[in-house]
């Protein structure tokens, strides 16, 4: 018996051994997961969508069903959203559509899920899918005025403003009691009531920069460059991977007649942008504007034929080409 009680004992210390083993060879598998997760954030941050997506596809080779039973909660859904956020930025829409079907197949009530696929629809140009989307996301979680706010964003971009003035006319008639500083401030802009809005922005206490970019579009859209280029001072080096905050700083130095200047704005900002968006459309018209005030007609009217051809329905720059194509 005492041999027999041996062997057992042995066999139990063994499969313990094992199991000790085997838990951390799972337990090494979820944390290098965890760090090329946080290495794609990180790239995502910097704007470098390209690498992230690449470090969420090596953390997906260390996603099994044995890590994410002994985990307390799966990665594995995070690095797909996460993706699929890359492959927007990326211009991948179809890839990051299919992504969006599948996780909105197992989870058809997540109002992200829904306001991201959306967006998707939109940059695509199925505006109706984008709209109903939207007012899905909306129903399900009617407080997040947050989620409101960039749908309004999100249908003025590619091409849907009236759309987007809609929400927000509506979320301040019923809801303007519940609504912070920022949420109303943000509606007010979207609306063009820009005075409101600075005298909503200029009382946030310790604004984000977010914020503060909002107050400086807002101040730069009353014409007081000097103030708004004083707001987006503080942000310098943060601003470097935001496209719309390098056009806003580029515009307000036009407007002071710091063309050159704007200039280096306006050609960081354009790698950033998105085809398609109205902010990239934006970049391009004050880059040409920037250079004819430079006097440089033959960059001018380089820029501006082919600003033309991609947006033959603008009138103004059509009118502003025919006359740079004389010079």
């Amino acid at each position: 018996m005492r041999i027999f009680r041996n062997i057992l004992l042995t066999l139990i210390i063994m499969a313990a051994i094992g199991a000790g083993t085997l838990f951390g060879y799972y337990r090494y598998r979820g944390s290098k997961e965890m760090q090329l997760m946080n290495e794609g954030i990180a790239l995502m941050e910097q704007g470098n969508y390209r690498a992230a997506r690449g470090k969420f596809a090596d953390a997906q080779q260390f996603e099994n069903s044995i890590t994410r039973r002994l985990s307390e909660d799966s990665m594995e859904e995070d690095l797909y959203r996460y993706t699929a956020i890359c492959d927007f930025r990326l211009g991948e829409y179809e890839e990051a559509a299919f992504i969006y079907d599948k996780l909105i197949a197992l989870h058809p009530k997540d109002s992200s899920l829904l306001s991201a696929r959306a967006t998707v629809c939109a940059a695509q140009g199925q505006m109706e899918e984008a709209e109903s989307l939207f007012d899905t996301s909306i129903a399900i979680d009617k407080k997040n005025y947050s989620r409101i706010y960039h749908a309004a964003l999100t249908l003025r971009e590619y091409g849907n403003e009236e759309t987007g003035a809609k929400y927000l006319r509506k979320l301040l008639e019923e809801h303007d009691e519940d609504l912070d500083p920022v949420i109303r401030g943000q509606a007010l802009c979207f609306l063009k009531q820009y005075k409101e809005a600075i005298s909503v922005l200029d009382k946030v206490e310790n604004p984000d920069m977010q914020t503060s970019f909002l107050l400086a579009s807002a101040t730069e859209q009353t014409g007081e460059h000097k103030k708004a280029l004083k707001i987006l001072q503080e942000y310098e080096e943060q601003i470097v991977n935001y496209p719309d905050m390098l056009n806003l700083k580029g515009t307000a130095l036009c407007g002071t007649g710091k063309y050159k200047q704007a200039l280096k704005y306006f050609e960081m900002a354009l790698p950033l942008s998105q085809e398609g968006t109205a902010l990239r459309q934006s970049i391009l018209y004050n880059r040409i504007a920037a250079y004819e005030n430079l006097r440089d007609f033959k960059r001018a009217a380089e820029l501006a034929a082919e600003y033309s051809k991609k947006y033959p329905n603008d009138k103004q720059m059509n009118r502003e080409n025919g006359f740079l194509q004389t010079r």
